[in-house]
């Protein structure tokens, strides 16, 4: 009897390590595993070259908008996917509920990408109604007066994520749909410009549209700050659109 217990005792512990560096390999790569798949690989370069590209918005098609929202979509349900397998082994006990802790964080950042695509979508389509309406106007009719590129409004040079909600549930309740934010706080295409949009919120609005006047009067109205580009602005602004908040600083590099 005391034999077969010493052997149970020796087959588990030279079963634990393998069974521990086995969970270890997982936490490891079960997110590396999916960005180097062929497929997300392949959706990562439909973004690379729509989503996060230098391209201006009227250089992008309503084609291309389609493909770079599937290609985000797609890449955010292969992470609910395997989150959805791996859930029961949790419940299981085979893993550690933090264990799934990783992929839950690469499916929050894949969510925000997808938001981001779709706002950016809408834009441009709301960038290709306008053109059309500009085409269909007559030569009286049209605004020769220049505006400036850019507008500024210092307010009391104060913005809250408390204000930032009031406004996004204005908006949607005057417009019946909601704030098409295309980037709130820190993006990776801010921090390759250099500044630091910690605090701000941009808004895919035309400044002149009626959405966007309401907003720019809502704006002014609140003390809110913000920035008017009506079109793209080098080291600034890569389209037309309404920044929320304070100016952006310079991000200090690391020497």
């Amino acid at each position: 009897m005391r034999t077969v217990r010493k052997l149970f005792v020796c087959a588990a512990v030279a079963f634990l390590p393998a069974l521990f560096g086995q969970r270890l390999e997982w936490r490891q790569t079960v997110v590396e595993k999916i960005r180097e798949s062929a497929a997300d690989l392949a959706d990562g370069d439909v973004l690379a070259r729509t989503l996060y590209s230098s391209l201006r918005p009227d250089e992008l098609g309503l084609e291309q908008c389609e493909q770079m929202v599937e290609a985000a979509r797609r890449r955010a349900a292969r992470v609910e996917e395997k989150l959805e397998e791996l859930r029961p082994l949790v419940e299981e006990g085979v893993f550690a509920r933090n264990e799934l802790k990783l992929l839950e964080e690469e499916l929050a950042e894949r969510r925000r990408t997808l938001e981001l695509a779709r706002s950016r979508a809408e834009f441009i389509r709301l960038l290709a109604e306008m053109a059309q309406l500009e085409a269909a106007l007559s030569p009286g009719q049209e605004d020769t007066e220049p505006r400036p590129l850019q507008e500024r409004f210092d307010g009391r040079g104060y913005f809250s994520l408390a204000q930032f909600r009031r406004i996004a549930e204005d908006f949607e309740q005057q417009f019946g749909r909601p704030l098409p934010v295309s980037a709130q706080g820190e993006t990776q295409f801010h921090r390759r410009l250099g500044l630091d949009h910690r605090g701000r919120v941009d808004v895919a609005l035309l400044p002149d549209s009626a959405e966007g006047q309401w907003l720019r009067q809502y704006l002014e109205r609140e003390q809110i700050p913000y920035y008017a580009f009506r079109s793209a602005v080098r080291g600034r602004a890569s389209a037309a659109h309404i920044h929320i908040g304070p100016p952006s600083p310079r991000l200090r590099m690391a020497d």
